[in-house]
C-alpha cells in the first residue's frame, strides 16, 4: 500500500506543492533511479527518492504517520509562508517538529489569531476548499460605526479588482472608545475582509481570526500553540 508522491513530499520534505510540480516538469525528480513523469504517481516503503536540483536523496519511510492537528495563535508581523526573503515567517517561531506542517487558511502579516497546522495534506484540502464552505469568524476593530447600508452591501457583494467579495454575516458592537464588527465568511479570497472594508472606506485597526470550522481560539495566548483531536 502506497501514497501519492506529491503527498509524501509535502508531508515529509520542506517543499511546496508548486515547487515540487515544477521540479517534476523539469525532469529533476527520480524514483529508484528512474525519471518521475507524474508528481501523483504512487510510492511505497523503501523506495529511493532523489531530487537532484535540491540535493535531496532519501528512502521513503513513515507512510502511515498519524494525523496531527495544531492550533497556533499567530502574532502580527509574521507571514504564512515556507520561504519569504523579505519577511519573517511563522516557521521561524514554531518548534522544529512543525517545520514541515501545512497551514490551513492564510493570515496576512498584519493579522493575528487562529491558524491551524497539520501534517495531513488531505485535511488541508477538506478545510480550505470552497466546496466544503468551512466557516471562519473574525473579530475586526474599525475606526467608526458600521452603517446598515454598508452591512447590506457586504452581504450582497463588493466588486474589488474584478473579484466579487461577500460575507455570510456580520454583527456590529462598540464600547465607550472602540468600534468592532464580528464577521463570518463561508468563502475566502486573498485579504478578503480588508478589501471589503477598505472599499467601503473603513480603516482596520486590528483583525483577529477566532474560529475556523470546529476549531476555536478560546484562551490560547499569542505565540502559543496546542495540539487538538480531529475526527
Amino acid at each position: 500500500m502506497g501514497i501519492r508522491l506529491n503527498k509524501y513530499v509535502q508531508e515529509n520534505l520542506n517543499l511546496s506543492r508548486r515547487t515540487f510540480v515544477s521540479l517534476v516538469q523539469s525532469w529533476k525528480v527520480f524514483l529508484n533511479d528512474e525519471l518521475v513523469e507524474s508528481y501523483s504517481q504512487e510510492v511505497k516503503m523503501w523506495d529511493l527518492l532523489e531530487i537532484r536540483w535540491k540535493g535531496i536523496k532519501t528512502t521513503i519511510k513513515d507512510l502511515n504517520q498519524s494525523l496531527d492537528v495544531i492550533l497556533f495563535n499567530k502574532p502580527v508581523g509574521f507571514v504564512c509562508s515556507k520561504n519569504d526573503k523579505h519577511n519573517k515567517t511563522i516557521y521561524k517561531i514554531l518548534p522544529k517538529e512543525f517545520q514541515n506542517y501545512f497551514y490551513i487558511g492564510r493570515l496576512d502579516k498584519d493579522s493575528r489569531g487562529l491558524l491551524i497546522l497539520t501534517n495531513d495534506s488531505a485535511l488541508v484540502n477538506k478545510l480550505q476548499h470552497p466546496k466544503y464552505a468551512v466557516e471562519k469568524e473574525y473579530l475586526v476593530q474599525i475606526d467608526k460605526n458600521l452603517s446598515l447600508n454598508d452591512y447590506k452591501k457586504m452581504k450582497k457583494w463588493v466588486l474589488d479588482q474584478w473579484d466579487l467579495l461577500t460575507i455570510k454575516t456580520a454583527k456590529f458592537f462598540e464600547n465607550k472608545k472602540w468600534f468592532f464588527v464580528k464577521i463570518i465568511l463561508w468563502e475566502w479570497k486573498k485579504r478578503h475582509i480588508r478589501r471589503i472594508l477598505n472599499w467601503l472606506w473603513y480603516q482596520i485597526l486590528d483583525l483577529q481570526r477566532t474560529t475556523e470550522g470546529q476549531f476555536l481560539l478560546w484562551n490560547l495566548k499569542e505565540w502559543n500553540w496546542r495540539r487538538v483531536n480531529y475526527s
